[in-house]
């Protein structure tokens, strides 16, 4: 049993409310919709209420540390998997939705 990075099973179970975020602001129009991860969660928080934002921000905050030592590209197929179709870059700009999600 090796456990490399390749292994790196996240259980979609646990990121449901992440999941139905991604799937319903990161879609393939969300760059022209929203123009960034940041301000398709600004638009999150107006349309979801606190308790769903909150779920979806310590979904987000979990993955950001059990995914901590992936490489970004492995990182952002974890997201794609998950329901993005957005292309993130970096972590950093993966922390940037979390934090819009405060």
């Amino acid at each position: 049993m090796s456990s490399s990075h390749e292994n790196t099973r996240i259980d979609q179970s646990e990121y449901s409310a992440l999941t139905t975020f991604l799937r319903g602001y990161l879609h393939q129009d969300a760059a022209v919709e929203y123009g960034s991860p940041a301000a398709a969660a600004r638009q999150f928080r107006r349309d979801a209420d606190e308790r769903e934002t909150a779920i979806v921000h310590s979904e987000l905050d979990r993955l950001l540390s059990e995914t901590h030592s992936l490489p970004i590209a492995e990182f952002a197929g974890v997201l794609e998997n998950l329901g993005s179709s957005w292309r993130f870059r970096s972590r950093q700009e993966v922390e940037q939705l979390r934090d819009a999600l405060k």
